[in-house]
């Protein structure tokens, strides 16, 4: 036997063609709100048969002390420093945190919200699903008045308070220092089709080179499927045993730099003399790496810092009568230049690839 569908805020207001927020202060006998509207939506909530969210009920009366985090991945190197900043601040500020990882998945991230929610946490920290196309999900959240604020992976459209990295200016910046470098034939390992950081750091990447007048070749240019240690490699032994072949590479993060550092290792060719190597987040194991790697620092925990203070902000000030004031804070980014991009000057590719095959 099916089960029934729980009617919902959002149920009611479609029947009166009224707004779900207009519905909750309603049921809350706002003073806003006329007594024909309250009439309304209690006789149509009585006949439905609706009951109120106890987690709904529960953040109008009280706070719990605790704040919800939604990542994509929780084993990542970035997001282990957000998490850090998150704990960090949350513990200042006398909040408890509770986690989930969505898998890169809308379903996982919708299930993950409301299950934090009916959990009591006072809020959501959410870093969105690289497959996460409509946050009409939140959009339901939000207008019942639970505060939520997005982190590193940002809606664009949606309003809402952000706290993100300067993509595109960490990867021009990063472009920019190769070219400086003497480098001329910059590959660039892309992201993830559908990740909200793979189209600004391509387009940094490629205003980069236009402003310095060279060439992008198409050729050059790989969108990852994983974005892997083990991607990275394959794509880079693919490219450098190709009759053109860069001198340089700009990875779209630090484990696919490894990768491609792994490789030209096993293609016997210098880093940085002959080809170097850029990454991107400043993964810990980078600075270990023989060349040590370059790469560009995102601020992980700086950003969790802020998304955890201003959610707590709005946890706190939530019944203010001017309501929520939403900002998209922008972290700038830092390059880290280490050995793998640090050649003194221009130098000229040797043939050494043509005549060193990979061993099978």
């Amino acid at each position: 036997m099916p089960v029934p569908k729980k009617i919902t805020l959002k149920d009611i207001a479609e029947k009166l063609n009224i707004t779900v927020a207009t519905v909750s202060r309603a049921m809350s006998n706002h003073p806003d709100i006329s007594q024909r509207i309250k009439d309304q939506v209690k006789l149509l909530a009585e006949t439905l048969n609706y009951r109120p969210n106890s987690f709904a009920l529960h953040l109008r009366k009280q706070r719990s002390g605790m704040i919800g985090t939604i990542l994509p991945k929780i084993i990542h190197y970035h997001s282990s420093t957000i998490l850090s900043g998150v704990i960090q601040a949350a513990h200042d500020l006398k909040y408890q945190v509770m986690i989930c990882e969505s898998g890169s998945t809308p379903e996982e991230e919708k299930s993950n919200a409301w299950a934090l929610l009916n959990a009591g946490v006072d809020g959501l920290l959410v870093s969105l699903s690289n497959n996460t196309f409509s946050e009409s999900h939140f959009s339901d959240m939000q207008n019942e008045g639970i505060p939520i604020v997005f982190f590193d992976k940002v809606p664009n459209s949606f309003i809402a308070s952000k706290v993100s990295t300067n993509d595109y200016t960490g990867a021009y910046i990063a472009t920019e220092h190769l070219i400086e470098k003497g480098y001329k034939n910059i590959a660039h390992l892309k992201g993830q089709k559908g990740a909200r950081n793979t189209l600004p750091r391509y387009k940094g990447y490629l205003d980069a080179i236009e402003k310095h007048h060279l060439q992008a070749n198409p050729a050059f240019v790989y969108e990852c499927t994983f974005c892997t240690e083990e991607e990275g490699y394959e794509v880079a032994i693919k490219m450098m045993k190709k009759r053109s072949k860069p001198d340089s590479f700009f990875c779209v993060n630090d484990e696919t730099a490894i990768g491609v550092l792994a490789a030209l290792r096993h293609l016997n060719i210098k880093v940085p003399e002959e080809v170097g190597v850029i990454g991107f987040c400043n993964l810990k194991a980078g600075s270990y790496m023989n060349p040590t790697l370059s790469t560009v620092d995102q601020a992980g925990i700086e950003i969790g810092k802020k998304a955890a203070a201003i959610l707590i902000d709005m946890i706190e000030h939530r019944n203010d009568a001017s309501g929520p004031d939403y900002k998209h804070t922008i972290i700038e980014p830092q390059l880290i230049i280490r050995e793998s991009s640090a050649k003194a000057q221009p130098v000229s590719f040797k043939k050494k690839v043509l005549q060193k095959q990979p061993q099978a």
